[in-house]
């Protein structure tokens, strides 16, 4: 007769197969439970490498954004001090402009005064010696004698004219009209119709310039103009 060996029937209750009564049953429950523990610190390690923790990049991010923050700050300011220098230098250059355009402005009269210093210095003796004629007029003193006194003054300005080069002209009578150095003033019906356009006598003296030769107060004259034909009604008094 056969005996068979004992066994602790100590199984798993839902297959119902018995376990060997030498092994303990703690430790055939606890290996398995170890071996699916040990991949899961795997796992943490894998995934903390893999993937930054959020507490890091948040305390990361707030200084990169202070610091470009802080840098734009400092190039606003160097911006803002750069157009302050700019306009400072404007506003010297202005003031420099100003002060050369002041001076320039009284060279100018300085030299014109300079140049019309003795024009200038002749008509002051001009208007003493009409002062001193007023003074000195006779009783007697009639229009001849007034129209060649006037004449003697007229003559004194053509001297000093002529002192800086300007010259008196009129234009004769017949002369051709020349809208440069002539104003018409008047028009006179032409004797003849070869005068028609021409001059007919010189109201006004004209001054010119010798040395550019243009004229600086034209003469005024009048000229002649071609001569109204009498109108005609009809063929009858043609005929």
């Amino acid at each position: 007769m056969n005996v068979m060996p004992e066994w602790n029937v100590v199984g798993d209750r839902e297959t119902g197969v018995p376990e060997p009564a030498g092994l303990d049953a703690t430790a055939v429950s606890e290996e398995p439970e170890e071996q699916s523990e040990s991949p899961e610190p795997a796992k943490s390690e894998e995934s903390a490498t893999a993937w930054p923790r959020p507490d890091s990049a948040a305390s990361s991010s707030p200084g990169a954004d202070g610091e470009m923050i802080t840098q734009i700050a400092a190039s606003v300011r160097e911006l803002a001090d750069s157009a302050d220098r700019y306009h400072a230098r404007a506003e010297q250059r202005e003031h420099v402009i100003d002060h050369l355009r002041t001076e320039v402005d009284r060279l100018r009269r300085g030299e014109r005064r300079s140049l019309l210093r003795p024009l200038l210095v002749e008509i002051c003796q001009l208007r003493n010696d009409l002062l001193r004629q007023a003074a000195e007029l006779p009783p007697d003193f009639d229009a001849g004698r007034a129209t060649l006194l006037l004449k003697s003054y007229a003559e004194s300005v053509e001297l000093a004219l002529e002192h800086h080069g300007v010259v008196s002209f009129a234009p004769e009578g017949g002369d051709a009209f020349d809208p440069r150095m002539h104003r018409r003033v008047g028009g006179e019906a032409a004797p003849d119709t070869a005068l028609t356009g021409r001059i007919a006598e010189a109201r006004r003296d004209g001054y010119l310039d010798v040395d550019t030769n243009s004229p600086i107060a034209p003469a005024e004259v009048v000229v002649y103009a071609a001569a109204a034909q009498p109108s005609r009604r009809d063929g009858r008094e043609e005929q």
